[in-house]
């Protein structure tokens, strides 16, 4: 089964979890692995951008996390997909040039899923 995630991720020390939570208005189920906002297809559909939608709710919450000590650095967008038969990706080319201009790093992971 194919299995597409998108997490944002926000690295920052474990005291800040519930305010970084609060100033992107986005709350992850658990924090096991740090601050990190995952959303999960596990059926084929229709991706609307998913990458453009986490930076929208980073926009205008730059200068709060930066009274955290969280810099642009600090701050990932991850694709992680299961894939079948062969892994295929596309991006928006706005999306891409947000990410650019605010030094937001995209992190891609593919892994062969299997029936």
């Amino acid at each position: 089964m194919e299995i597409l995630t998108y997490e944002l991720r926000i690295n920052t020390e474990e005291k800040f979890y519930d305010n970084v939570s609060s100033i992107v208005e986005l709350h992850p189920e658990s924090y096991k692995y740090g601050w990190s906002y995952e959303i999960v297809f596990e059926k084929q559909k229709d991706y609307y951008n998913i990458i453009a939608k986490l930076l929208d709710s980073l926009e205008g919450k730059y200068e709060e996390l930066q009274k955290l000590g969280i810099t642009n650095n600090d701050i990932s967008i991850w694709v992680i997909y299961g894939y079948n038969n062969q892994c295929n990706m596309e991006f928006e080319p706005m999306t891409l040039e947000r990410l650019g201009k605010r030094g937001i790093a995209l992190c891609i992971s593919c892994y062969e899923a299997g029936e």
